[in-house]
């Protein structure tokens, strides 16, 4: 395994597990911190009510670690054994860890990355997933004693493992894979070491998969609901607002998922009009906000119990029917906001910063290591870049523009979006800024 130090060995001395103790280290990490300054939908510090990105993290780890806990106790030791048992604490790390990759402005920023990481360069892409993936196991630091990631559990890394193969081969056109080449050795043994069978999850993997989906379902429809961007009240009592909003939906849904939509349309529209109709009206009061929770909660309640465990390549079992409910769900938001001209014309700005910030630190990097004034560099930048050369995998870059492009993604990967924005203004000559500023020196 390309690591320099066993995966995962034994516990600590205060008893913590393996995967008890990898929680904490993301936890602790750099790497969650900064997603508090990162986009869930909508821009951070848009509106207080609207998740972050650590927020919704957050709740991702309640959920896996609860949703482990209710397969736990509700199956017998003989199917638990099945499926290579249920590690409650890995399925919460993993919770944790899922989005640790996310570039600044969400999928604007992600397909950006991807673009440029493919320009000139024999760079495997961008991808939020292997981006996860490579934090935890080369570019965060934990101690003197680890060179390379956070020397995780392999059954927290099989965990965040939601796409299990390589951007090679049947997946080369793929948009979503969960290891670059460099990660491919690591990616392999850890798989190795838990006997999973080709392109088959960890059960740990699928909770934590499920709990994403029912978060971003329920949690982020709140926001939305609460914002007034989602009229859950027509969607509710209206029969023509309903059926506009599933027919469109449902056609974009049916190329992705093999199920009878027409049974899954009743049901969505059924939870509709019995748990929301109740509403009338959503004014933001208090009684709507309880209201509003209380339909949250029995909505991931449902959710939650209409899971069970069975072995294969994916041993979490969900009803299609449900699956497709939960997609509905998630696609009020793409109706009702990310379609939306306000938030687009917001993406198309945020797009041209990260395509801008790319090619100014990529060719400052170039003229800094040739003319030996990497010290004017930031200092994380400059460190990222000299890493490619020692890393494990290293030898899969091809040359020196590719080690390039990958330093200059691992680093704005790594910003919140204020600095991605402060630091585009630095480097273009515009907006306020002071010398005294400390976070380039970090």
């Amino acid at each position: 395994m390309e690591s320099a130090q066993p995966v995962g060995e034994g516990t600590t001395p205060d008893g913590r597990g393996p995967s008890e103790h990898d929680c904490d280290r993301i936890l602790y990490s750099d790497e969650l911190r900064r997603l508090g300054g990162v986009t869930q939908v909508v821009a951070v510090g848009e509106m207080p009510l609207f998740h972050t990105r650590l927020t919704h993290t957050l709740k991702v780890q309640q959920l896996a670690r609860r949703m482990a806990e209710h397969l736990t106790r509700h199956n017998s030791p003989a199917k638990l054994e099945a499926v290579g048992g249920i590690d409650i604490g890995a399925a919460e790390a993993a919770g944790l860890a899922h989005d640790l990759g996310h570039p600044p402005f969400g999928h604007v920023g992600e397909t950006a990355l991807r673009q440029e990481c493919e320009a000139g360069s024999s760079l495997d892409g961008f991808e939020g997933n292997a981006q996860t993936f490579r934090i935890l196991t080369k570019l965060s630091r934990r101690g003197a004693e680890t060179q390379f990631g956070l020397d995780l559990s392999p059954k927290t890394l099989a965990g965040v493992i939601k796409y299990p193969w390589l951007r090679s081969g049947s997946h080369e056109s793929d948009r979503k894979w969960n290891a670059y080449p460099t990660e491919g050795q690591i990616f392999d043994d850890v798989r190795a070491s838990l006997g999973l069978e080709p392109e088959g999850r960890t059960i740990e993997a699928c909770i934590m998969d499920w709990a994403d989906d029912i978060t971003y379902a329920v949690h982020d429809l709140e926001d939305f609901i609460r914002s007034g961007r989602v009229p859950i009240v027509a969607l509710a009592t209206d029969d023509v607002e309903r059926a506009q909003f599933v027919a469109r939906a449902t056609e974009r849904l049916k190329k992705k998922h093999p199920v009878d939509w027409d049974l899954v349309a009743q049901n969505f529209s059924d939870v509709l009009t019995t748990m929301f109709a109740q509403f009338q009206k959503h004014e933001g009061t208090a009684d709507d906000l309880d209201k509003l929770r209380s339909v949250s909660s029995k909505l991931i309640d449902n959710y939650v119990s209409a899971i069970d465990i069975a072995p294969g390549l994916d041993p979490l079992h969900i009803l299609p029917e449900v699956r497709g409910e939960v997609e509905l769900f998630k696609q009020l938001t793409w109706h009702y906001v990310i379609h939306d001209p306000a938030l687009a014309t917001m993406q198309v700005g945020q797009e041209r910063i990260v395509h801008e910030l790319f090619s100014d630190l990529l060719s400052w990097l170039d003229d800094a290591e040739k003319d030996k004034t990497e010290f004017r560099l930031p200092k994380r930048l400059w460190d990222m870049y000299v890493r490619t050369a020692t890393e494990p995998g290293h030898d899969r870059y091809s040359g020196r523009v590719a080690r390039q492009r990958r330093s200059v993604a691992d680093y704005i990967a790594s910003l919140t979006e204020t600095q991605a924005v402060d630091l585009h203004g630095r480097l273009r000559g515009s907006g306020a800024h002071s010398v005294t500023d400390p976070w380039l020196r970090y």
